[in-house]
């Protein structure tokens, strides 16, 4: 697993138990993305999306940003588990 990128982000929308944006504003990278929950059959859909445009040198190091982005998202199985054990 890639080490980690530190940054700041502010969130960019809110509704409780529905929907939160954020936009990263100090960090290496600079994403925006969103997490939308939905109920489900049995559960909630968790929905994640995650878009990055880099700029300057960042392009050099596309590789890098899109394995940390992946394990990001991954981190999204974690959660499940954690949620449905508590």
């Amino acid at each position: 697993m890639p080490p980690p990128i530190v940054g700041d982000y502010e969130i960019t929308a809110a509704e409780p138990g529905k929907h939160l944006g954020f936009q990263v504003v100090a960090g290496p990278a600079r994403p925006a993305g969103a997490y939308r929950l939905s109920e489900a059959p049995g559960g909630t859909t968790v929905r994640f999306t995650l878009d990055l445009q880099p700029k300057g040198l960042m392009k050099l190091v596309g590789p890098v940003i899109v394995r940390t982005m992946q394990a990001e998202v991954a981190q999204l199985t974690k959660l499940k588990n954690v949620l449905e054990s508590a």
